[in-house]
Order: C-alpha cells, then sequence, then structure tokens
C-alpha cells in the first residue's frame, strides 16, 4: 500500500481527491487537511509516501511546504496555475497535474507512482559487484568510506580493507551508480557516504581522521542531503 496525504484549501478539490483515492485499490489515504502545516504532525509520525500537494494557498505555497519539509514523499502538485509547473519539476515533483483533475490523469499519476516506488524497492540491496583486475569483487555500501577519482580511474576506501580498490571507471559512473541519497560528490575527486561523516564545515568534511575538501559547485546539495537525512 501507498501510504497518502491530500493538501488542498478548496473543498471541492479536496473531495474531488478523496473519492480518486478511494478508487485506487494501493492507495491508503492517511489523511485531508486544508492546509498545509495542519499535516505536519501526520507527516512526522507517520510513514508516508506520497503527497498530493496543492501550489496555491494563503499562508505557505505548496512549493514552500514541501522545500521546507527535513522528510520528503514523493509528491504530485496540483494546481489551476501552469505557471508554477516548472517549480514543481524542479522539486523532482512525479507529476503535476492541472485542475480540474481528470480521473483518468490522475490513475495515470498514480500507477507512475507506484512504478517508481516499486523499482526503488527492488534496487535497495546493500552491495554492489564491481570489476576489479578481471575479478568481480562484491562491496557492501556499508564498508565503503569514501571514493576518490583520478580521470578514468577511481579509488574505492573500504572500512574493512588496509589498501583501497583501484576500479577502471570515472567518479562520474560511481555519481550515476551509487544510491543518491546514500552517497554524494562534494568534489570533482570525492564521493562520500552521508552516514561516515563526522563533521561537515564550509571547506572540508572529515571521516575518521581523513579530512576531504568540500568544493563551492557541490556544497548546496551536500548540505541539502544531509538536512534530509538527519540520523
Amino acid at each position: 500500500m501507498i501510504n497518502c496525504l491530500l493538501i488542498d484549501d478548496e473543498p471541492l478539490a479536496l473531495n474531488l481527491l478523496e473519492d480518486y483515492v478511494s478508487k485506487i485499490p494501493y492507495l491508503n489515504l492517511a489523511g485531508k487537511f486544508d492546509e498545509p502545516l495542519k499535516a505536519l504532525s501526520v507527516l512526522q509520525s507517520q510513514k508516508i509516501d506520497l503527497l498530493f500537494l496543492d501550489i496555491k494557498m494563503p499562508d505557505i505555497s505548496g512549493i514552500d511546504f514541501f522545500k521546507s519539509l527535513i522528510y520528503k514523499p514523493q509528491v504530485i502538485f496540483t494546481t489551476a496555475h501552469t505557471e508554477f509547473a516548472l517549480d514543481g519539476f524542479e522539486l523532482k515533483a512525479l507529476d503535476y497535474l492541472l485542475k480540474p483533475v481528470s480521473f483518468e490523469k490522475f490513475v495515470s499519476a498514480c500507477n507512475r507512482v507506484k512504478d517508481y516506488l516499486e523499482s526503488k524497492k527492488m534496487n535497495d540491496k546493500d552491495y554492489f559487484f564491481i570489476n576489479v583486475t578481471h575479478k568481480l569483487h562484491k562491496i557492501f555500501y556499508g564498508d565503503v568510506l569514501y571514493l576518490e577519482g583520478f580521470k578514468d580511474y577511481t579509488k574505492i576506501y573500504l572500512s574493512n580493507s588496509s589498501a583501497p580498490l583501484l576500479v577502471l571507471h570515472n567518479l562520474k559512473y560511481f555519481e550515476e551508480q551509487l544510491h543518491q541519497n546514500d552517497f554524494v560528490r562534494i568534489h570533482r575527486s570525492y564521493i562520500v557516504p552521508i552516514r561516515m561523516l563526522n563533521t561537515i564545515s564550509r571547506k572540508s568534511v572529515t571521516i575518521g581522521n581523513k579530512s576531504i575538501p568540500v568544493s563551492d559547485n557541490y556544497r548546496n546539495n551536500l548540505v541539502s542531503l544531509v538536512q534530509q537525512n538527519p540520523g
């Protein structure tokens, strides 16, 4: 089941979405709210997978409300204003529904969320295999300390090995392959696992007794991901 919340200040739109949700067998309505801030207690106390979130509301916009969340569910923005579409997609919304929302488009958007969450669940293994000198090595994500890039090669430093693995893949390859909510690129030469960070400053992070530089180009993304993964 996909636990969802409805947030919309228009009663008719809220009731219509509630009716639509009731017709989708894999959706579970965990709550509906006419103001975003009223939904905070549910978001903080329950596992919510999906928000149906109106954008233009009196006290705080759906965009600003979603940005403020530490733990961000998947989101489908609903609005009568097409000019907000770009803002919604920049926040990685899985869909954007223009009011009045038809049931056909609602079902299509929900199916997209369902497919995405199922695909993500299948890919949530705790290890990966990598070719090192003609042998496949099984690497557990939890053992990775950090990755250091050297043009076409990458060194993978592991907690259970005194020497790093030298792999014939550039750092961009690992940036695209590793779990993006767990690993973050902080420099043209470094990717680090968020869980291993001991300290974070404007210019560097530390992992154990190793200090690793943070470049200006990657700092904002690092801060954003750390705020989403407070522990």
